[in-house]
């Protein structure tokens, strides 16, 4: 479970090594990362290749640490999808994407004020996981959907599957038929999303998306390999729209304002401010597209 680091992923060629995904950029995670490519006699400095699955700071926060400890990182080359690259440049961008916005709005007393009156990605999830953001001389290449990135005996389909990012890729591999899921699939439960991200309309497109290739297995960027493939993505699927009918028999009760249909799900401060107030949106969003449901001038939601 987050803010742990995310699954790294390395394949070995005969030019060196190349990491997909390189973790979170605390001192206890890059040192595991360290020590598990040692003891699997890679070298750092042989790394000439990484992928990044999407710019969150669990997945690309041991940036800096990398590029520090090797001599010429201009060799270096780093793939990203073309959605994500403005955000690994400058992680200040994360503000949009993660909707910090709904905070200010909605927050601007009382509980954010427990935060001093601030909130957003540097000043806030670093003590959870260490930002980084790419230098702007790095070798970056961008890749897009259903490109194929070949990875040492690997062929990987990019599919770009947003609700958690807007460019959060997918790696399906053509020939073997298993998927590096990132943090669309995992053993349980959803990840966060938000409506700058692809929200819940995206997260549901992107699992239909995987739904249709042919998945075997998934390695997930949270947890172990797992091959009950559709049963995981039904279960997911069910997790989000189980929201959907909550938030509907509410609102068949009469009128509600956002922070109450947010209280439905989270009664912490903290999770209502986030993670909980970016999902909420996202289905109020949605519901509203579908025409189920409306607000008025004063943003109070009713059926």
């Amino acid at each position: 479970m987050w803010p742990a680091s995310a699954n790294v992923f390395a394949i070995k060629d005969e030019s060196g090594v190349i990491l997909i995904d390189v973790g979170c950029g605390l001192p206890k995670f890059t040192k595991k990362l360290f020590e598990k490519m040692k003891n699997f006699g890679l070298n750092l400095k042989d790394v000439h290749t990484i992928v990044i699955s999407h710019a969150h700071p669990d997945h690309m926060g041991a940036m800096a640490e990398i590029l520090a400890r090797l001599e010429n990182y201009s060799r270096l080359r780093i793939f990203i999808n073309e959605l994500e690259r403005e955000s690994a440049l400058n992680i200040d961008l994360l503000n949009i994407s993660f909707d910090m916005a709904l905070i200010k709005r909605y927050f601007e007393s009382g509980i954010e004020a427990r935060f001093k009156g601030r909130f957003d990605i540097n000043s806030d999830f670093k003590v959870f996981c260490k930002m980084a953001q790419l230098p702007k001389d790095c070798n970056l290449q961008i890749f897009s959907e259903n490109d194929v990135l070949e990875l040492g005996q690997y062929k990987f389909k990019v599919v770009t599957t947003p609700g958690h990012a807007l460019g959060h890729t997918s790696f399906y591999e053509i020939n073997q038929r298993f998927l590096l899921s990132g943090d669309l699939i995992g053993e349980k439960g959803t990840a966060w999303y938000s409506p700058s991200s692809g929200g819940a309309i995206g997260y549901l497109s992107s699992l239909d998306k995987i739904e249709k290739l042919r998945v075997d297995y998934i390695y997930p960027s949270h947890g172990d390999v797992f091959s009950n493939v559709k049963e995981r993505i039904n279960d997911l699927r069910h997790k989000i729209l189980i929201k959907d009918k909550i938030i509907l028999e509410k609102l068949g009760e009469g009128p509600q304002n956002f922070l109450d249909l947010v209280g439905l799900f989270y009664k912490d401060g903290y999770l209502q401010m986030f993670p909980g107030l970016a999902i909420v949106e996202s289905h109020l969003i949605k519901l509203e597209q579908e025409g189920k449901i409306a607000r008025d001038e004063n943003q109070i939601w009713k059926i």
